[in-house]
């Protein structure tokens, strides 16, 4: 679960491309009007639509059931997205098409750490894995880590966590976050720009494949973007401002939208990504 910068500067796009975060992006969601960017459309479920489909689990009641309903909810903060969003639980609604930005939580009770050692020990328990973060950095939910989520919500969230452990897909063991940079939580705190621009520069010295990259498009940033319209975050034809900037915000996050860890999405895909951005927007 997983940055702040100024509102996704200059591709706030593809949350995320995210959304977790990013899940993510703007401050508010809006439906796309019917018939406008249909080139590149989810393959699967929208995020606006996770809250109204739980999981069907065979015998989660009580707190667990409360932490799923956390799980799934795109109204637990100011930004429009959810757990879902960015993380699969291994139960039937996350078993789609789409490319999460975050890694599985299935088996996260098993973890000695999250994000990369952030939390350890008791903390992680406190913090619901990393749960707390992401609220601040992606769901915009507050500011400040310690007081972000009810310790009611944390528990409800560490019951869920027990409860789908034996779900398909498992993490056994501490996962290693390969990130370009450590995100911000707040804007004060430091980012490696420098990191963060020679990664997108990488990125770019790839040919991309505007045909695969609306493919990838369709399972990425579909969730949270429209060429013309905004959805979870705003729409490319106003956030995309050239490549750079566009494959930086998919590699290191970009305020409420989270990053792609390599591991996730390739160098390549995200270089395809930006063709298809840039063949439908004409640039």
């Amino acid at each position: 679960m997983r940055s702040r910068l100024s509102h996704i500067a200059s591709l706030g796009v593809l949350f995320s491309i995210a959304v977790l975060a990013s899940a993510g992006c703007s401050k508010k969601e809006d439906a796309a009007t019917p018939g406008k960017d249909s080139a590149a459309k989810p393959a699967s479920m929208d995020s606006a639509k996770l809250s109204a489909a739980p999981a069907t689990a065979s015998a989660i009641s009580g707190a667990a059931a409360e932490g799923q309903k956390i799980f799934y909810s795109t109204s637990y903060g100011r930004i429009k997205s959810a757990c879902a969003s960015c993380h699969t639980d291994g139960q039937p609604t996350t078993k789609d098409t789409r490319l999460r930005v975050g890694h599985t939580l299935v088996g996260v009770r098993n973890r000695t750490s999250a994000w990369n050692g952030e939390f350890k020990a008791d903390a992680l328990e406190k913090n619901a894995y990393g749960a707390t973060m992401c609220a601040v950095m992606y769901l915009h939910k507050g500011d400040d880590i310690a007081t972000v989520m009810p310790k009611n919500d944390i528990d409800a969230l560490n019951a869920y966590y027990d409860a789908i452990k034996g779900n398909s897909g498992a993490l056994r063991t501490d996962l290693k976050i390969d990130w370009v940079t450590k995100p911000k939580v707040h804007e004060k705190d430091k980012f490696d720009e420098k990191a963060a621009n020679a990664a997108a520069k990488v990125i770019l010295r790839l040919p991309g494949d505007p045909t695969a990259g609306k493919e990838v498009f369709s399972t990425t940033c579909a969730y949270c973007h429209a060429f013309h319209e905004k959805k979870v975050g705003p729409a490319l034809d106003k956030a995309f401002e050239e490549p750079l900037m566009g494959a930086r915000a998919i590699r290191a996050g970009s305020d409420a939208m989270p990053f792609y860890t390599k591991d996730l999405l390739s160098d390549q895909q995200i270089a395809d990504i930006i063709a298809y951005i840039q063949q439908e927007l004409g640039k």
